[in-house]
């Protein structure tokens, strides 16, 4: 066994022996549509169940909601309260991912206050001290134009890509590199950078490529390298418009291995990223971090490889191999070879094709094609494999990947010279193989057909929405979630709310767990969690690796609180659609139940003893003029301002001399002491958010600045912010 795997497991079996599974999140932006995010995941997913770990997933799922979100990035910047201990152990960041929204000096602040959280990045970004998963951008240009080069002959590229994009420019970079090293020169006017991937500039640059070069039957140009399979696909599109037929006329490449290749007019070759080997291999360099936290990791390569397809001129290799028969044998001969040698040929083999599976699982194939071979069982040991390869996959995708037709070519290529001298046997392995294609078949025709359910799937969410959007009090919103969520493929959730709408994530009460959690554990709901990553592991399912999605609840710029949405169903569209349901019932039920006021943070009421010596509200003390509670809850509500003893008046209806002696009286300080001491024991909180700075805390506490904030509070505590910061910080 691969000694770093061995090392791992080792490590991660003595931490649950301690009674601690790691868990670790995932952070990031992406359009679930597009498959790199589900790849990514999906590959993160298999590490957590080869390796026992538990798995947050906090990724933001952008354009599905129901409603667009101007202000979408702010949003989801809140998820970074949960990034840290105790809640995670370690994350998996896609950082490039928020380029979209920020600019990439700001990406990396916001991500670099998260240390000393053991990270690992997927992106392009770089992160300082943060080890990545990349891919190799010059190794994949190269594989490319080699390809083209030696196997189609051509030497006249030009080459469409994206001004805005970093990865795009560096591929460019390598591009011109290895015209360099083939010998040959850039065509004048062939680089086009436009400035978006939109179709109105890619129809602007095959416009101007067309007015500059002849592109019919090669003639200028034989090949367009495209570094996105995106602007491969446009680029196909709008040279139809223009009669110009591809690969005829002239080829196209791509990048990126996306489904818009695939579906395009002529789908094109492009270099397959590997998405769910580097969302795995990101998750075993986390592993490797958290083991070892004093040792500097490099970032490690995951190698690329070309799938080749129609729009550079060649076949699909399935479509050529159809018509190669079996006169490939293997690489070994097999007089006086032994059983072990055998296996473990074809071990190494099948561990070629089958990449994704554990050892474990590949062993159980090669002993399948034994028991096939010698014994000849009826049903084939082969086929049970495959029907348990095919359950899984469909457990993990939408949709069974048609790629398995070539790994079973490649597997019979392997096989049939191992029978090739007996007919009897030769005869069975060849049915076993059609069995095996037929089965495979019959799973891609039933996810193909799968989809025509979606208009009943789309009336039973709109019963669901209307069963949300009956609910008139928070009693009912949980019965709404117990008997809706498995209608979703949602096994569970942890629901923790606010006790008013609030313009911020803060305190919240853990008010539901579903399934329902042993006694011991119910008893202890509703449960107060001063920050999200606070929240006790008792909490989450007990004996058992979970998997969630963690879904911030707001209806436009409040909140209401989070949700843990265990991870059933594959699709990520249904997590955010449990949102915007919840929410929009919640904002109904808070508005109904006048829980409006806002409180950036509620302070614990150990909090408010330290501060304050209150009487209690029936003595014969306050029965005349304002009372105490009214005076500490105006001035909680109002953390974020600077202290107006006018305006305080005026909206507690008295007058200003009458608040300023009763304050007094009541809580022995003036109203602006008092305030400032609430600001202060609210900066405490917030200083065990890591990933907030002074200058926003400052700002977020009516401050005028950041430096007349730790004045103020050295003042009142004798330290510095970042002083009591360290000593206090959980």
């Amino acid at each position: 066994m691969n000694h770093g795997i061995s090392k791992r497991r080792a490590f991660l079996a003595s931490q649950k022996n301690q009674g601690h599974r790691i868990t670790f999140g995932f952070a990031g932006i992406a359009d679930f549509r597009s498959f790199i995010g589900q790849e990514y995941i999906a590959g993160m997913l298999k590490a957590a169940a080869d390796y026992d770990l538990n798995f947050i997933n906090l990724a933001g799922a952008i354009k599905y909601s129901f409603f667009n979100d101007i202000d979408f990035i702010s949003h989801y910047l809140k998820t970074f309260r949960f990034m840290k201990t105790p809640l995670l152990d370690g994350l998996v960041t896609w950082a490039s991912s928020l380029c979209e929204f920020l600019d990439e000096a700001d990406v990396e602040k916001t991500f670099s206050a998260l240390k000393p959280l053991p990270m690992v990045d997927i992106g392009y970004l770089d992160i300082p001290g943060v080890p990545s998963i990349r891919i190799d951008n010059e190794y994949s240009i190269s594989l490319m134009l080699t390809h083209l080069i030696t196997e189609h002959h051509y030497s006249k590229f030009a080459f469409i890509g994206c001004e805005t994009s970093a990865p795009h420019a560096d591929r460019l970079r390598w591009y011109r590199s290895e015209l360099a090293k083939h010998g040959l020169g850039e065509l004048p006017d062939s680089v086009i950078l436009t400035k978006s991937m939109n179709g109105v500039d890619i129809a602007d640059a095959i416009n101007h490529l067309t007015q500059t070069h002849n592109l019919h039957d090669k003639k200028e140009i034989d090949c367009i390298i495209t570094p996105s399979d995106l602007i491969a696909a446009s680029v196909i599109e709008e040279l139809d418009k223009h009669g110009i037929s591809v690969p005829k006329d002239v080829a196209i490449t791509g990048f990126n291995n996306q489904y818009s290749g695939v579906f395009a007019r002529s789908p094109v070759t492009t270099m397959n990223l590997e998405y769910f080997k580097r969302g795995y291999a990101s998750v075993e360099l986390l592993i490797d971090r958290i083991m070892s936290p004093q040792e500097h990791f490099e970032t490690r390569v995951v190698p690329t490889s070309i799938v080749v397809r129609q729009s550079c001129g060649c076949f699909e290799q399935s479509v050529v191999q159809s018509a190669e028969g079996s006169s490939h044998f293997a690489e070994i001969s097999f007089e006086n070879t032994s059983e072990g040698d055998l296996r473990d040929f074809l071990f190494g083999k099948v561990r070629d094709i089958f990449s994704h599976q554990t050892e474990a699982e590949l062993q159980d194939l090669v002993d399948s094609i034994f028991d096939d071979i010698y014994e000849q069982t009826n049903p084939s040991k082969m086929l049970r494999w495959f029907q348990t390869l095919l359950q899984n996959t469909r457990k993990d995708s939408t949709l069974v990947n048609s790629e398995l037709q070539q790994n079973i070519t490649a597997l019979r290529k392997i096989i049939l010279p191992l029978v090739r001298d007996d007919a009897t046997q030769n005869l069975h392995m060849e049915n076993v193989f059609h069995q095996l294609r037929t089965l495979t078949s019959v799973f891609i025709e039933y996810d193909t057909i799968a989809p025509r359910e979606d208009t009943y799937l789309m009336n039973n969410l709109s019963q669901i929405a209307i069963n949300f959007a009956s609910a008139t009090s928070g009693k009912q919103i949980q019965d709404v979630l117990r008997y809706q969520l498995s209608e979703m493929g949602i096994p569970g959730i942890i629901l923790a709310l606010s006790e008013n709408m609030t313009s911020d994530l803060g305190s919240a009460n853990l008010e539901l767990i579903l399934p329902e959690p042993p006694a011991d554990i119910q008893e202890k709901i509703p449960f107060k969690i001063v920050e999200p990553a606070f929240i006790p592991r008792q909490f989450f399912p007990q004996g058992r690796r979970f998997s969630f999605i963690v879904e911030i609840l707001r209806y436009s710029d409040k909140y209401f609180g989070y949700a843990f949405l265990e991870i059933g169903d594959p699709n990520i569209a249904m997590y955010d659609t449990v949102r915007t349901l919840l929410s929009n019932a919640l904002n109904a039920v808070y508005v109904k139940e006048g829980r409006t006021k806002e409180r950036s943070m509620l302070l614990t009421s150990e909090q408010l003893v330290g501060i304050l010596n209150l009487p209690s509200e029936d003595s014969d003390e306050v029965r005349n003029g304002i009372k105490a509670t009214q005076i500490t809850n105006y001035l909680l509500e109002h953390l974020n301002e600077m202290t107006d003893l006018d305006k305080m008046a005026r909206d507690l209806s008295v007058s200003k001399s009458h608040l300023v002696r009763r304050a007094k009286e009541l809580t022995g300080f003036t109203i602006q002491t008092l305030h400032e001491k609430l600001k202060i024991e609210q900066a405490k909180n917030l200083l065990q958010v890591e990933s907030l700075k002074l200058g926003e805390i400052a700002s977020r506490l009516g401050f005028q600045n950041q430096n007349y904030f730790s004045s103020v509070f050295k003042k009142n505590t004798g330290m510095s912010p970042r002083t009591w910061a360290k000593r206090n910080l959980r």
